[in-house]
């Protein structure tokens, strides 16, 4: 299921490398982000970020001769990369590349993108996706995979050489590797890499990604903290005149809301002075495009904090999906799990959630749901582990599938008439009450008969509010049926001496 299990190679050999072992039966949640391009010290990153911007210019280049659309397509569109298998698939490793949409975009702003109006340290591309409307950091990640994939492609090949079986890898030519500007033309290279039989059984190469270019939380350029780090950026002003304008019309914006309140007798809420302020500053940051400049010079100033909180974050993540994971399934392993195909996808399903209840509530398997003393809190990550100890099973197991009315988090078939939803939800979810409402819709756009119900709770509150909802839908008695509630709490496992 990962890297170093399929290839065959020490996972410590990976960590000296600077490496991810990454997952082969989903995406890892990673991305790379830019700015540890930007600040790292390694001369082959510096050469890197370089590139980039060459890139960068070139387009601006030739966003000024009237392209058509056919040359936009080819020099401003980025498909996806999935064989680095970074993302947030749950279902393979392919994903939505950033597409036309976006092409016309960056054609469009370009310029946006790569001034610094003498503010910045360098160029840094990333701030594009500021003004882009859904960027993220996936976006931000096939943006720069893209224009490092010559590079991922060399990174792996080296590796591939020295620890990895013949027997596992091949050249490959690969597409768009490299860019040459005297014919203004990307261009394929071969690389000896290794690779997979995919669902479609076809050779699919794999590229590693270096851990120091990764993280999983959000970028350190991102739309949202720009505004909820204002006062940071209207600290980085140096532009005296520009600073005490930017102040004195967020100060003018909260002053009119305190005379409001005082006409109307009441307190001004600290809360709605917050909003006031961050409202009026996103309003600011489209009037004056220096702003963008003075939020990524404040990151630049602040380096090693980014660097800290990418190991922090990655660190975390492994803790979460690899050492969690194989803790769990050596426990699945070793209480003798065995595959029935002759059941119904419900009734595998059933045996598949009631197991894995089993190895967290009595087999210790709690314990991998806590990273540092810390709860798991996404349903995202439980449904990782729930996929990958789905393990040797002729069924179908789609994770978050998609037929018209939202994503199921489980898909379990064996033909279309044999077929079986399955939900999770984590009890403190705000929406738990629903829950019934959605699988029901899952059901109808599926032609899903039945759906299964897991939620799992970490306290003893989470319980009561849980069951209150249960019986409350006047379902109490399809607990341990359809509805099946995972005890994660790690204060009320004692030990059977104890007893």
């Amino acid at each position: 299921m990962f890297f170093s299990q399929v290839f065959g190679v020490n996972r410590e050999d990976l960590k000296k490398y600077g490496a991810i072992d990454i997952s082969l039966v989903c995406d890892t949640p990673f991305f790379i982000d830019p700015m540890l391009i930007f600040n790292s010290s390694k001369p082959e990153y510096r050469t890197l970020h370089s590139e980039i911007i060459k890139y960068f210019h070139f387009l601006y280049t030739k966003s000024k001769t009237g392209l058509s659309k056919g040359e936009i397509s080819v020099w401003f569109n980025f498909s996806e990369v999935p064989n680095n298998w970074l993302g947030y698939s749950l279902s393979g490793n392919k994903g939505l590349a950033l597409g036309g949409k976006y092409a016309k975009f960056l054609h469009d702003n370009i310029e946006f993108a790569l001034s610094t109006h003498d503010i910045t340290q360098s160029v840094h591309v990333e701030k594009i996706m500021l003004l882009y409307e859904g960027s993220g950091k996936d976006k931000i990640s096939d943006l720069i995979v893209n224009l490092i994939k010559g590079y991922l492609c060399r990174y792996t090949e080296t590796f591939a050489q020295k620890y990895i079986d013949s027997k596992y890898c091949k050249k490959f030519p690969i597409d768009k590797a490299l860019f040459n500007y005297e014919t203004e033309s990307f261009l394929s290279n071969e690389y000896y890499l290794p690779y997979i039989i995919n669902e479609k059984g076809e050779e699919e190469f794999v590229l590693l990604t270096p851990r120091d270019m990764i993280r999983s939380e959000e970028p350190a350029v991102n739309a949202d903290d720009l505004i909820r780090t204002h006062e940071v950026v209207r600290r980085a002003i140096s532009n005296e005149s520009l600073r005490a304008y930017v102040n004195n019309y967020i100060a003018k914006a909260v002053r009119q809301y305190e005379e409001e309140q005082k006409r109307k007798k009441k307190s001004p809420n600290a809360n709605t002075i917050r909003k006031i302020e961050k409202n009026a500053f996103k309003e600011l940051v489209k009037e004056i495009p220096e702003l963008y400049d003075y939020y990524i010079k404040s990151i630049e100033e602040n380096a090693d904090t980014v660097q800290k909180d990418s190991e922090a974050e990655v660190e975390k993540q492994l803790k979460k999906l690899f050492y969690s994971t194989e803790q769990l399934l050596s426990i699945i392993y070793a209480n003798g799990w065995c595959v029935d195909n002759s059941v119904t996808a419900r009734e595998e399903a059933k045996k598949r959630i009631r197991f894995f209840k089993h190895i967290i509530e009595d087999c210790d398997g709690y314990k991998n749901l806590y990273v540092d003393g810390e709860a798991i809190a996404k349903e995202e990550d439980l449904q990782r582990l729930f996929k990958f100890v789905w393990y040797g099973t002729s069924y179908k197991v789609d994770a978050e599938a998609n037929n018209g009315r939202g994503q199921a988090d489980f898909i379990v078939s064996l033909g279309q008439a044999n077929q079986n939803i399955v939900e999770f939800k984590l009890a403190s979810n705000s929406r738990l009450p629903h829950v019934f409402d959605q699988v029901a819709v899952y059901e109808s756009a599926n032609a899903a008969k039945d759906s299964l119900i897991a939620i799992f709770y970490f306290t003893e509150q989470e319980y009561q509010k849980t069951y209150t909802i249960i019986k409350n839908a006047g379902k109490d008695g399809d607990i341990d049926e359809s509805i099946f509630l995972i005890d994660c709490r790690n204060d009320n496992k004692i030990s059977a001496s104890n007893v």
